[in-house]
Order: structure tokens, then sequence, then C-alpha cells
């Protein structure tokens, strides 16, 4: 059963970039709606942050700070034993089941104690259809998407 935690970011995506590829722990990247070069350091973050300008989705709405992505991490069960690629697979069916029309990144980790693969999915908050911020999906919508996704990989889901 993968288990999906949401955080909001508020800040350039400079941060996150950072914490996901510092001492190139990141195993693998995949990127929807970017083109990037297959060389380590492309700054992803930076073609991010200037889509959210372009389309001035970066400005406070009303008293509030713009929440500028979304990152998600998908942490699957350590019993199901995901290899890196099975992981990828997840991770971008349900991507683009729920952000088709955004730049999403997602990178891989195994720097926890048991070494199991998790994914990082940063969704820029700009829609590249429509060119409105991101609304935020219902948190249980997009968890149960991911159970079924799971499952349909026979993968562990909550219903098991």
């Amino acid at each position: 059963m993968p288990i999906l935690k949401p955080i909001s970011g508020h800040t350039s995506c400079a941060g996150v970039y950072r914490y996901l590829t510092k001492n190139g722990r990141a195993l693998a990247r995949d990127f929807l709606n970017i083109d990037a070069p297959e060389e380590e350091g492309f700054d992803w973050a930076a073609v991010m942050d200037e889509t959210r300008h372009a389309y001035r989705n970066d400005t406070p709405w009303g008293d509030r700070p713009a929440r500028t992505y979304k990152h998600y991490v998908i942490s699957p069960d350590p019993g199901d034993a995901v290899s890196l690629e099975g992981l990828r697979d997840l991770a971008i069916a349900w991507a683009r089941e729920n952000f088709s029309d955004y730049e999403v990144v997602i990178v891989y980790h195994d720097d926890n104690a048991g070494r199991i693969p998790h994914a990082h999915v940063v969704v820029n908050n700009t829609n590249l259809a429509t060119g409105r911020r991101l609304q935020d999906p219902d948190p249980r919508a997009l968890k149960h998407n991911l159970q079924a996704l799971a499952k349909g990989r026979g993968l562990s889901d909550l219903d098991t």
C-alpha cells in the first residue's frame, strides 16, 4: 500500500530543487511537460519559476502568499519490494492521471533506513492549458487513485 504525503510550497522551486538533488542522491528523475536534457544539473526549478512568473501565478492571493507548487511523496509499502522501475511506472501514471496539464518533476530517492525507493512529485502551480493556478485537488481522491493504480500493478492497496 503506497502512502501519499502532500506538501505545499510558497517560495521559488529553488529550495525543493536543492533538497531533491543535494549530494547526488537522486536515483532517477522524470519530467512531464518540461523539455529536459538528459545530463544531470538541469535546473528544472528555474523552468517552473519562469512559467509561474509568465502567468503571474507567483503573486500573492489577497493577503496570503501564493502557493507556488505542490510536493507529493509517494512511499511504497516495504512489503511490496517495489523496484525503481516499478515505482517510476506508478509515479508517472499517477502524475499523468492527475496533473496532465502541469509541469511535473519526479525525483526518486532511497535515502531512508530500509533503502526503499520513494518518489518526490513536484507539481508547478500553473495549468499550461488555461494559465490558471492549481486548485487543491481532493486529497482523498488523489490517494484513492494512487491505491487503484498500485492494485492494478499487483502492489498492495488499502482495500486488501
